[in-house]
């Protein structure tokens, strides 16, 4: 019987030990800061009640605010909440700036295969560009040419659109005058 008591009481010491020796105690708690996690998201799975990692410096809620997203909340305002928080709407992407020198190489592009085509014009020139919106530009081109009997000199509206990235030209409109030449 005393061998029976001897090997429970060790029994219970080795089971208290390793009850004790799983769970940490407050001298080898790991301490989590901001710097240790990728994004906002990832901190905000620890904050706990009473904010014990001090993860939200301004006690607003939020988790390491400055990190990157993935963000459980809208930086902006308007997140959906979900199951157990708020989850971020993606961002729209930013509008698409067409570059007034490729608009401008478009417009002259496709006034030079007029000018080509015409027989009765020379040459052209851009005469101003001028920006509507991020994704719209107007050109204003002239063209010349000459022969033994007229002169001809038009002018061309040309629109270049990228609403959607993807690019449009045209023109829009065009006035052409026809001189004779008097010897």
């Amino acid at each position: 019987m005393t061998r029976f008591f001897a090997g429970l009481t060790l029994a219970l010491i080795v089971a208290a030990l390793a009850v004790a020796g799983g769970s940490p105690s407050s001298a080898t708690a790991r301490d989590y800061d901001c710097a240790d996690f990728a994004n906002q998201a990832e901190a905000e799975e620890y904050l706990l009640p009473g904010d014990p990692y001090r993860l939200d410096a301004d006690s607003d809620g939020i988790a390491c605010e400055d990190l990157p997203c993935p963000c459980s909340y809208s930086p902006g305002g308007g997140g959906s909440t979900g199951g157990g928080g708020i989850i971020e709407d993606p961002p729209p992407p930013p509008p698409f700036h067409l570059k007034m020198p490729v608009a401008m190489r478009i417009s002259k592009h496709l006034v030079a295969v007029v000018v080509h085509a015409s027989g009765r014009l020379e040459n052209y020139e851009l005469d101003s560009c001028r920006r509507l919106a991020e994704p719209n530009i107007d050109c204003r081109l002239s063209a010349h040419g000459e022969n033994a009997r007229i002169r001809v000199a038009c002018q061309y509206k040309v629109e270049v659109r990228a609403p959607d990235g993807i690019i449009s030209s045209r023109i829009a409109s065009h006035q052409c005058r026809t001189a004779n030449i008097r010897a």
